[in-house]
Formats: C-alpha cells, sequence, structure tokens
C-alpha cells in the first residue's frame, strides 16, 4: 500500500514542486492551498495528486497519513494544521523534511544575502557536465533545471539554498539551520528591513548558528571580502576547514576576457562584477565534490558563453 503525504500551502513554489517530487518517489500525494487557479489545480491532478479544490478541507485529513509537510506562510490557526494535531499526525516544516531525505548524502548549502542563485547555477552547470548525479532542493528557480526539487536514492549529492526566512508557524528557526552541511557556502551578509530579523544581531545570530550547524570535518567555503563573514569563518569549530574566496583573476586578449588559470585561459562573458566572485565559490565547492579545476573551468566557460548577453 502507498504511503499517503499532506502538504499544506502548495501556492508556494517550493512546496509546489516537492509535492510532485514526493509524488515521483511513489506516495500517493494530497495537497491544500488558498488562491489556487485552475491551471495550477488541472496541473496537479496531471501529476496525479489530489487536491480537493481551492482552500482548507481539514475534514479530508485521515489518521492514515504518514507525514504532513507544512509550508512556510502557513498560520497558527490553519484548519488543516489544528486538524493534523488533532489526529496526532506527524508535522514536519519543508526543511526538516528535505533534513531527513537527505541524511545519507554529501550536503552542499548556499547560504547568504546575495549571490545563491547565480552560484547554484554554476554547480549545477558543472555537475551536469562531469555527469554527477545530484538532489537538490532551492527556493529561487535555477534556469537549467525542471523545477526547484529533485529526490532520488542513487544521488550521493544534495545542494540546497540556504533560506534565511523562518521555518513555519510551529518553528521560529529559520530555514538554513536545519541542513547541517558538509559543505557550506557563505557570499556576504546585509540586513535590511525586508528579513525576517528585526535586528542586524538577529541576523548575525541565524548565521552563527548555521555555521555551528556544519557537519564535523565539514568545510565552510566563505566570501573573504566581507569582514562581517570574515570574523564568522574565523570562529568556527577546529574540526572545520574554512576556505576564504575573492575575486577570480581575468585578461583581456583582443577584446575577449578569459579566465586566467594554472591551465591556461578561459574565455567568459562576464554579466556583472559579482560572477567572478560567485563563480570561485562554485569552483571550491566543485573540488570538494571531485571535480577537477580544469574541468570546472572548462564546464564554467561555456556556461557564461551560452547566457544571454
Amino acid at each position: 500500500m502507498m504511503r499517503k503525504v499532506h502538504l499544506i500551502s502548495v501556492t508556494e513554489p517550493l512546496l509546489f514542486d516537492l509535492a510532485l517530487a514526493i509524488h515521483q518517489k511513489g506516495y500517493e500525494v494530497s495537497v491544500s492551498g488558498v488562491g489556487l487557479t485552475d491551471t495550477t489545480l488541472a496541473r496537479l491532478e496531471k501529476e496525479g495528486c489530489t487536491c480537493h479544490g481551492d482552500g482548507w478541507f481539514p475534514e479530508r485529513l485521515t489518521k492514515d497519513i504518514h507525514f504532513v509537510v507544512l509550508g512556510a506562510t502557513v498560520r497558527q490557526d490553519n484548519p488543516e494544521l489544528i486538524r493534523a494535531k488533532e489526529l496526532g499526525l506527524l508535522v514536519l516544516s519543508i526543511p526538516e523534511f528535505i533534513f531527513q531525505r537527505t541524511k545519507e548524502k554529501t550536503r552542499v548549502v548556499v547560504a547568504g544575502s546575495r549571490g545563491k542563485k547565480t552560484i547554484i547555477s554554476m554547480i549545477v552547470c558543472a555537475l551536469k557536465r562531469q555527469k554527477l548525479a545530484f538532489d537538490y532542493a532551492l527556493t529561487s528557480k535555477v534556469d537549467s533545471l525542471p523545477n526547484r526539487v529533485h529526490l532520488s536514492y542513487e544521488a550521493r549529492i544534495a545542494l540546497i539554498e540556504g533560506d534565511e526566512h523562518i521555518t513555519s508557524a510551529l518553528d521560529k528557526r529559520f530555514q538554513l539551520e536545519f541542513y547541517r552541511p558538509h559543505i557550506a557556502i557563505l557570499t556576504n551578509l546585509s540586513w535590511s528591513t525586508e528579513t525576517d530579523h528585526a535586528t542586524p544581531e538577529a541576523y548575525l545570530s541565524t548565521y552563527q548558528s548555521f555555521s555551528v550547524s556544519i557537519e564535523r570535518e565539514g568545510k565552510l567555503i566563505y566570501f573573504g571580502g566581507d569582514d562581517t563573514v570574515s570574523q564568522l569563518a574565523g570562529d568556527v569549530r577546529g574540526d572545520i576547514t574554512a576556505i576564504p574566496f575573492e575575486e577570480h583573476p581575468v585578461v583581456e586578449k583582443d577584446g575577449q576576457t578569459f579566465l586566467h588559470t594554472r591551465y591556461g585561459d578561459y574565455p567568459v562573458r562576464i554579466p556583472n562584477r559579482y560572477f567572478l566572485i560567485n563563480l570561485n565559490a562554485a569552483r571550491l565547492a566543485c573540488r570538494q565534490l571531485g571535480v577537477k579545476d580544469a574541468d570546472f573551468y572548462q564546464a564554467l566557460s561555456e556556461y557564461s558563453l551560452s547566457l544571454p548577453i
């Protein structure tokens, strides 16, 4: 018999893609949400996920549901959440579920205020070129991937975007605190009033928790050009290796830009000044995953030249 899973708040893009990924793993999936369009409902039905229409349907929850995954925007007074608790069902947040499903894999978590999506895109590009299988769970939509979540039994690598938003109505910790990376990338830190953190101190504290959560003998790949990040990297446990990255050197020849490397010069098109910083973060992460620098440079050269101008 197929195990049943229910997801609350499937209007969240990450949760929607998670529902499809769980269904593909052979679970019987039901979902709910408010503001579901006919298009979304039709797609869910086509993909084999049960949805009883737009809105909450607490009476549809039953004791035989194996677990419930809670979207980040679900409130404490959500009727389905209340019903799930009454039934004694196991309720998991998105990061808890993702951690459970990637426990046996090498987890690479990309975190920081900016640059996450670019670094993830670069890592994806290099892993694909080397035909290295990987799972992923991303808040951003990366162009080279069909959706935001992929879960398999085979892949030994899990690439995760370290989201800095609150986890759920039941857990006020932040999503990036759950993943316990073997390889953590930290880009830069700039607090703003738009974050879920009331003060810059609270914001920094979340990233301190993130660096403490790195697995034993793990790696912290960090941007050396950010003072706060560098200070944080200096304070990590003794078993963690902190590896700084800076902007990658380039040379200009005949109006063309090349990455200047010990393996030769690789042509690149540079869309912005952060590109060369992000590139080094991705390279160091890929190196930890067994991708040789020369192969990474080749992949990135092809990737950058294919970017729209």
